[in-house]
C-alpha cells in the first residue's frame, strides 16, 4: 500500500509492537521522518523520554526523531544506550507525555524499529497507533515552531530510579548474604551496563559476557536455547550459579543452569511466577498470551491462582492485567511482567531480580527449582508469509485437520485439545507465520506435530 507519493511504506512491519524494517530497505530516512514527525505531533509539545539499543543505525534515528519533536516544541529526556523496560519505566516515572525506544528487538542488525509509547509508560493501543498512521497517510503534521523553547537534557537519574523499583519488589539483604555469582550475556545489546549494575547493587559477583555494546550482535539477537549453545562453554567455564542471556533491547530472559546449559525460554515466566505469588492472595488473577505454556497453569494452580490467556503482544497483555487486575503477567518467550515495576511490560530487570530472590528465599540451586517444574514438551516453527498466502485457507486446514479442538480465534487461530494446544498465527515483527504446540507427553507432541505437518503442506 502506497501511503505517501514520495514513500512506499509496504515494505514495513506496522503493528501493535510499532513499526520495524530493514535499513536502506524499509526504513529509511525518509519513512522515519514520516513516522517522526506523526509521533510528534501526537505529542503536544510535551517531554519526551527517547531511549535506543545498540544497532548502528540508532543514533542517526536518534538525532532525526530527536530534530523532529524540538521542532514542534516537546522537550527530551535522553536516555542513551539503555533496555526497552527502562525506557518504558522512565516515561511513568519523570510523568512525561510520551516516549519512544528505537530497537528492533530480537531481529537481525540490518532491522530497526521505533516501539510507541504513550503517557504512564505503556506502549501505544491499536485507537493511538491507528491515530498516528491517519496523521502520517495524510500528512497532518503540526506545523514547526518559530521560536522553541523545548531543550534536550538527560535522564541517566532516571535510569537509577528504574533499578531502585526493581530492588524495592525483592528481599535484597537476603540476596546480598547469597553473594551469587552470575554469568550474563547481553549480545552486545542495551543491557550490557544496566544489568551487570543491577546485579552488582544485589551483591553478585558479575561475569560479564557479549558486554561491549556494539551492535554487532556475537550471536543470534534472540536469546533462544539454540542460539545460546555457542555461549554454554563459556558459562560452564565460568562456574557460575546461575546465567542470565538477553536480547538486544532486553525484554526477554532466558536462563542458563549448571546443569542444563541454556534452558527453554519457557521457564523463566513459571519460575519468576512462583516467587511473585508466594507473596499473593489465593485467588490472585495472572495473565499471559495463547502462545505460553502450560507450565504457568502449573504454578498458578499450586498457589490458588487463575490463569487468563490473552492475544500475543506485550501490549495487549498489559491491556488484559489492568482489565483483569492481575498480579502479574509475561510472555513464554521470556517476557516478565510485574505491574509494580513502573516498566509494567516485559523486563529482564524484573526476572533477574525475582528469580535470585525465589533462590535466596527457599535456599535452593536453579537446578533444583527447574527440576520440580513438569516437564515442557514444546515446538515452535515459522515459516515464511508471502504476500499470495493466505491465511484463512491455512486456518481452515487446522480446523479440519483437528476437528474435535475447542477453537478460539482471539488471535488467528487456536485449538485446544484437552492436554494438547496448538498455535497459529502471523508474526507481529518478522514477514512470517508461527505455528506452535505444547503437549503434556513427548509421544503426543510427536503425534500433533505429525499432523501439523499435514495441514502445512497440504
Amino acid at each position: 500500500m502506497r501511503i505517501s507519493r514520495e514513500y512506499d511504506l509496504s515494505r514495513l512491519m506496522i503493528s501493535i509492537s510499532g513499526v520495524r524494517g530493514k535499513i536502506a530497505n524499509g526504513l529509511g530516512l525518509g519513512e522515519a521522518l514520516l513516522f517522526s514527525q506523526s509521533f510528534a505531533t501526537m505529542m503536544e509539545q510535551g517531554t519526551v523520554v527517547i531511549g535506543r539499543d545498540s544497532r548502528p543505525s540508532g543514533p542517526y534515528l536518534e538525532h532525526l526523531l530527536t530534530s523532529a519533536l524540538l521542532a514542534n516544541g516537546s522537550s527530551i529526556l535522553n536516555l542513551g544506550l539503555v533496555p526497552t523496560p527502562t525506557t518504558k519505566a522512565v516515561v511513568n516515572l519523570a510523568k512525561a507525555r510520551g516516549g519512544i525506544m528505537i530497537s528492533a528487538s530480537h531481529n537481525p542488525m540490518e532491522w530497526n524499529a521505533f516501539k510507541f509509547i504513550s503517557k504512564g509508560g505503556f506502549f501505544f493501543n491499536a485507537k493511538e497507533n491507528e491515530t498516528l498512521l491517519n496523521l502520517l497517510k495524510h500528512s497532518q503534521f503540526a506545523p514547526e515552531i518559530i521560536h522553541p523553547k523545548s531543550y534536550v537534557e538527560s535522564g541517566e537519574d532516571y535510569i537509577d530510579l528504574h533499578i531502585k523499583s526493581v530492588l524495592s519488589r525483592v528481599n535484597v539483604p537476603k540476596i546480598k548474604k547469597k553473594k551469587f555469582k552470575v554469568f550474563v550475556d547481553a549480545v552486545g545489546g542495551a543491557g550490557s551496563y544496566v544489568i551487570p549494575a543491577l546485579l552488582r547493587t544485589l551483591g553478585c559477583q558479575v561475569i560479564e559476557h557479549n558486554c561491549k555494546p556494539d551492535g554487532t550482535f556475537p550471536r543470534p539477537p534472540e536469546p533462544t536455547p539454540a542460539a545460546l549453545k555457542s555461549v554454554e562453554k563459556h558459562f560452564k567455564k565460568s562456574k557460575a550459579e546461575i546465567g542470565f542471556a538477553l536480547d538486544p533491547d532486553a525484554d526477554r530472559l532466558v536462563l542458563f543452569t549448571p546443569k542444563r546449559g541454556a534452558i527453554s525460554e519457557e521457564l523463566t515466566l513459571p519460575l519468576v511466577l512462583k516467587n511473585v505469588l508466594s507473596d499473593s492472595k489465593k485467588g490472585s488473577k495472572v495473565v499471559v498470551n495463547l502462545s505460553t505454556s502450560f507450565l504457568n497453569e502449573h504454578v498458578a494452580e499450586t498457589f490458588g491462582a487463575k490463569v487468563i490467556r490473552s492475544k500475543v503482544g506485550e501490549a495487549n497483555v498489559v491491556e488484559e492485567m489492568i482489565a483483569e487486575k492481575a498480579v502479574f503477567g509475561g510472555e513464554g518467550n521470556g517476557g516478565v511482567i510485574d505491574p509494580k515495576i513502573p516498566s509494567f511490560g516485559r523486563d529482564t530487570l524484573s526476572g533477574i531480580a525475582h528469580i535470585l530472590n525465589l533462590m535466596a528465599e527457599e535456599k535452593k540451586t536453579i537446578d533444583e527449582l527447574v527440576s520440580e517444574l513438569p516437564s515442557i514438551h514444546m515446538d515452535k516453527q515459522s515459516f515464511p508469509l508471502s504476500k499470495e498466502y493466505s491465511l484463512n485457507d491455512l486456518y481452515d486446514k487446522f480446523v479440519s485437520g483437528f476437528g474435535r479442538a475447542t477453537i478460539s480465534k482471539k488471535d488467528g487461530l487456536w485449538l485446544s485439545e484437552g492436554d494438547t494446544w496448538i498455535h497459529i498465527r502471523p508474526s507481529n515483527t518478522e514477514p512470517i507465520f508461527r505455528v506452535i504446540a505444547e503437549a503434556k507427553s513427548e509421544a503426543k507432541l510427536k503425534e500433533t506435530l505429525k499432523r501439523v505437518q499435514t495441514c502445512v503442506e497440504s
